[in-house]
């Protein structure tokens, strides 16, 4: 007969306290997604709290427990049939509450108790991509009538797609918990996270979150596509001195370095007096603990971002960038790349330098239209394109990502032979999603997903383009290769795993170049075409074997 020591006593019953209490709280998230799924979804606060529910990390565990011990020999089989109905009910319930929010944003929506309507909302997305749970880029509904954003207007969006597109930051948002396989088992079955954060700028009596001058701070790396696009519709519209920004630095480290368990990396600040850094494994670098404008967290004096978000409780793992802090209420406004730079453009023009500046059409139905049929083709198979390329898994999916992502390229480059810009002689939200996408093409995602099928340097039209807009008076202070080249090449260990940077062809100094499309007119009054970057003339041209400075014939 064995003894048991009071260690051994004490420590088995603490181990069946906390299955109990593993099973109570199982219990009690059942009960509460039963609550939430029995409801009828009146308004995207409930909508919102299902699809919350409904990403809880123990969800699955919850739902897949095994028959109660009531439960006969016999009676299994129905048992299993009835989750598996159970089951059913809840995907057709998320669908109903992702479409709510959809409409919530794109056609009918309330603001303030304004009802409103736009065109779109007649407007049906295909059911293939539907299904999933996907978080996607689908801009807010836009305001038509009041320059100043009145949310009691009628609602108008240029973005009627016919079928769901992710924004190009999509590749931020996973949980870099997880292990690489899995990151691209998910961006090539387009699981990405559902974006919680998702309130908007209004101006209506009862807004939450009205627009206002020194309120909201924004969070941003000059790496990171979205924020890059934030970034410059801050610049264009002239909010500097009205929406603070910090930006953080470029590497991904540690976010919880103080527990050795916790494995999580993501974005963390800068601290100009740090010491130098390895990557997440030891090896690499040493990277600087501080780039250009790499400061400190000004609001909180966080470490990381996943801190910021910890203010706001949110600890889902999902700490991503762009994000719009409210220092009043001090919580997380938005974190949708799309949301912010709509909101930057169309919430805050009585605050702004350029409040007529608009990047989408919002008062010109044809030109919304133009808007709508090149994002059509340029979001999936181009600016998501060069990620599907990087992810692939299979021959067979790189070939079509590939294939894809050249087509698109090629309609891009036709396109931009004949105008300006994508839809015509002004410029839009797209060209800005273009033109970041492009200015990282040649020097990261053509080595280092893949795409090195096409480059924009051996493409006139385009590489032009991007000295159009990158001459654009303000923008170039917003393009950072070092950082960009520093998150990619630096933060993915699994990747790249002594963290070598890729030296290049020397893409940004092409940028300084004086450009052609003087040729094509331009609509937008904004802009002086007389305007050429001063360092120009002490450039080099397309870089060849003879004029190219990293070019070394004696190798």
């Amino acid at each position: 007969m064995s003894i048991c020591s009071k260690s051994e006593q004490s420590s088995r019953v603490a181990k069946e306290l906390e299955l109990l209490k593993q099973q109570k709280l199982a219990r009690t998230r059942r009960e509460s997604l039963n609550e939430l799924s029995s409801a009828p979804l009146t308004t995207p606060e409930e909508a919102q709290a299902f699809l919350a529910a409904m990403r809880d990390k123990q969800h699955e565990r919850n739902m897949l427990h095994n028959p109660p011990s009531t439960v006969g020999a016999d009676g299994v089989s129905a048992w299993y049939n009835q989750q598996r109905k159970r089951d059913e009910e809840l995907r057709r319930k998320r669908k109903e509450a992702e479409e709510m929010l959809r409409n919530y944003r794109g056609g009918r929506a309330s603001y303030g108790g304004a009802s409103v309507c736009s065109k779109s909302a007649s407007r049906h997305w295909d059911d293939d991509f539907t299904t999933a749970s996907t978080r996607v880029e689908e801009p807010l509904g836009r305001v038509r009538g009041s320059s100043s954003g009145d949310m009691s207007e009628s609602l108008h969006n240029p973005y009627r797609r016919s079928h769901r597109q992710h924004d190009d930051d999509d590749y931020y948002r996973d949980d870099e918990k997880k292990t690489d396989d899995h990151r691209h088992h998910r961006a090539v079955q387009n699981e990405a996270p559902v974006t919680v954060w998702r309130n908007f700028i209004s101006k209506s009596a009862n807004s939450t979150f009205p627009p206002e001058k020194n309120r909201y701070h924004l969070y941003l790396s000059y790496a990171c596509p979205g924020s890059h696009r934030a970034l410059i519709v801050r610049t264009l519209k002239g909010l500097e001195d009205v929406i603070s920004v910090t930006f953080v630095h470029p590497t991904w480290r540690l976010t919880n370095p103080r527990d050795e368990k916790d494995k999580h990396r993501g974005w963390v600040f800068g601290d100009p007096s740090g010491l130098p850094f390895q990557n997440t494994i030891g090896r690499g670098g040493p990277f600087p603990s501080s780039y250009t404008n790499n400061e400190p967290d000004p609001i909180f004096g966080a470490y990381s971002i996943r801190e910021i978000y910890e203010e706001a409780n949110d600890t889902s793992g999902k700490y991503t960038i762009p994000l719009l802090w409210d220092k009043k209420l001090n919580t997380i406004v938005n974190n949708e790349s799309s949301d912010i730079s709509y909101m930057l453009n169309s919430c805050f023009n009585e605050f702004a330098r350029n409040p007529d500046f608009d990047l989408y059409t919002e008062y010109d139905d044809a030109a919304a239209l133009k808007l709508e049929k090149v994002n059509e083709w340029i979001s999936p198979l181009m600016i998501h394109g060069v990620y599907r390329c990087g992810f692939a898994k299979t021959q067979r999916a790189y070939d079509k990502a590939i294939s894809e992502l050249c087509r698109a390229f090629d309609q891009a480059d036709e396109l931009l032979s004949t105008q300006r810009y994508l839809t015509g002689n002004t410029v839009t939200d797209a060209d800005i999603r273009l033109f970041v996408t492009l200015l990282r093409f040649d020097e990261v995602y053509a080595f280092y997903f893949r795409a090195n099928a096409r480059l924009v340097m051996l493409t006139p039209n385009l590489l032009n383009f991007c000295r159009d807009i990158y001459q654009i008076p303000g923008i170039a202070a917003t393009c950072d290769m070092e950082q960009i080249k520093a998150h990619f090449y630096g933060s993915h260990a699994e990747w790249n795993k002594y963290s070598v940077i890729p030296r290049g062809l020397g893409f940004m100094e092409l940028l300084d170049q004086p450009h052609d499309r003087d040729r094509l007119s331009r609509d937008d009054p904004f802009f002086d075409d007389s305007f050429v970057s001063p360092r120009h003339q002490m450039l080099p041209t397309i870089p060849t074997s003879s004029t190219n400075p990293y070019y070394d014939d004696s190798e």
